[in-house]
C-alpha cells in the first residue's frame, strides 16, 4: 500500500446540504484500494483566502507544515495528494514538503475559466492535475508541470436506483452562463424540464432577487469605466432573465437538493441534462467557454440517459449516440430530447452502454491506479 497525506475538503458546493463530493471521490475510493490515507482538512485555509486574511493563511501553512512533518516521521510519506488553491497556503511550504522528497500532487478544475485560483501555487508542486484537457498550456505557461487527469465518479454512492421514472427531463447544478436560456427553450418546446440547484429562483426569494435587481442596476448606471457598465449590464440581463423563467415556470424551478437525492433524481428522470459552458471569470460580459464537469461521469454511472453538449475531449471518454447524448446547440438539444423521449428502447439502449462504460474507464478507483502507474508510484 501507499502511505499519502491528503489535504481536501469533504464538500464540492457548500450551498448544497451535507455534501460530500471530494471526500467520497478522493478519499474513500483510496480506503477502499487499500492505502493508508492520512486526512488533512484545508477549511482554515479555504476561510484564509476567502477573507484575504495573510496571517490567518500563515499560520494554516505552518499548521499544514507541522502535521505533515508530524506524520512523516512516525512514517515516511509517499504522496502528498491536495487540492489547494491561491491564498489557501504559503507557497513556500509546498517547497519545503518537496525538499522532504515527498511527491507532491495538487489538483484542480474551473481551469478553463479560472486558472487564476491556482496560477500562483502551481509552479510549487511536482505535479499538477487538471481535469480539463486543454488547460494544460495555461500549466506549462507559468513553469508547473501539468498532468491531465480527468474527472470519474464513485460507484459505491453513484448507482442505479430501483424507482419509477416519474420526471421527463431534468437537470441538477447551478444557474449560471447559459443554462436558464437552455431550460427556457426546451419548456417552450413543450417539454416538462425540471431544474434543481442553486441560483433557480423561487416565489420565496421574490424580495431578494427585486433587491438584487435594483442593486445590478445602480451598479450599472453608476459605473465609472465602460468595461465596469458593460459587465453590470450583462449581469442584470441575465438575473432579469432568470426571474421571467421562475416567474412563467414556477412549477419547474427548485432549490438545491441533497446527494441523496441527487443521485435517486438520475434514477428517476426518463433524461438528464449537462450544460458544459461557462463565462470567464463567470462574467456574462466575457466569452463563453465549455468544459466537464463531474456529472458528466456522475450521471452515466447513476444509470442515466445522459445527455450533454459536445466536446472533442469527453467524445474520447463516451462515444456520442452510442453511450452518452450530445448536442451542438438549443436546437439540437430540443430535437434529441425529444426523439428520445419517444422512443423508450432506444433510450434504454444508450442508457445501459453508459453506465457500462462509465464502470468500466471512469471510476476513481481506476483514476488513481493510473496516476500512480504514470507517477512511478509502487506499493510496499
Amino acid at each position: 500500500m501507499l502511505r499519502i497525506f491528503e489535504v481536501i475538503e469533504p464538500s464540492a458546493n457548500p450551498q448544497v446540504p451535507g455534501n460530500r463530493t471530494w471526500y467520497r471521490n478522493f478519499y474513500e475510493p483510496l480506503v477502499e484500494m487499500g492505502h493508508d490515507v492520512v486526512l488533512f482538512s484545508p477549511i482554515e485555509g479555504r476561510l484564509a483566502m476567502v477573507r484575504k486574511d495573510t496571517r490567518r493563511r500563515a499560520k494554516f501553512s505552518q499548521t499544514l507544515w507541522e502535521a505533515f512533518s508530524r506524520e512523516h516521521a512516525r512514517r515516511p510519506f509517499d504522496l502528498v495528494f491536495a487540492y489547494l488553491m491561491d491564498g489557501m497556503v504559503v507557497p513556500a511550504v509546498l517547497d519545503d514538503i518537496r525538499r522532504v522528497g515527498v511527491p507532491t500532487c495538487n489538483f484542480s478544475c474551473n481551469n478553463i475559466h479560472q486558472f487564476d485560483l491556482v496560477d500562483e501555487l502551481s509552479p510549487h508542486v511536482d505535479y499538477c492535475l487538471h481535469s480539463e484537457k486543454d488547460a494544460r498550456a495555461k500549466f506549462l505557461a507559468v513553469g508547473a508541470c501539468p498532468v491531465w487527469w480527468p474527472m470519474a465518479s464513485n460507484p459505491k454512492y453513484f448507482r442505479p436506483l430501483d424507482v419509477p421514472r416519474t420526471i421527463p427531463v431534468s437537470f441538477v447544478g447551478a444557474n449560471y452562463a447559459l443554462r436558464a436560456r437552455y431550460v427556457a427553450e426546451l419548456l417552450s418546446a413543450g417539454v416538462e424540464v425540471h431544474a434543481y440547484g442553486p441560483g433557480w429562483p423561487s416565489g420565496a426569494m421574490s424580495a431578494r432577487s427585486l433587491a438584487k435587481r435594483y442593486w445590478l442596476l445602480l451598479k450599472a448606471l453608476t459605473a465609472l469605466t465602460a468595461g465596469a457598465r458593460c459587465r453590470y449590464s450583462a449581469m442584470l440581463s441575465e438575473h432579469d432573465f432568470r426571474r421571467w423563467l421562475s416567474a412563467r415556470y414556477a412549477a419547474n424551478v427548485h432549490p438545491p437538493v441533497s446527494d441523496q437525492m441527487l443521485i435517486e433524481l438520475y434514477s428517476r428522470s426518463h433524461i438528464c441534462l449537462g450544460f458544459l459552458e461557462v463565462h470567464e471569470g463567470h462574467d456574462p460580459s466575457r466569452p463563453v467557454r465549455r468544459h466537464v464537469h463531474l456529472r458528466e461521469f456522475e450521471a452515466p454511472m447513476s444509470g442515466a440517459l445522459y445527455c450533454t453538449g459536445y466536446l472533442d475531449e469527453l467524445a474520447e471518454m463516451f462515444e456520442p449516440g452510442k453511450e452518452m447524448l450530445m448536442y451542438r446547440d438549443q436546437n439540437e438539444l430540443v430535437e434529441i430530447v425529444k426523439r428520445y423521449l419517444a422512443e423508450p428502447q432506444e433510450a434504454e439502449r444508450v442508457r445501459q452502454a453508459g453506465l457500462r462504460r462509465a464502470l468500466q474507464d471512469h471510476t476513481y478507483q481506476r483514476r488513481f491506479t493510473m496516476l500512480f502507474e504514470r507517477l512511478g508510484l509502487r506499493r510496499r
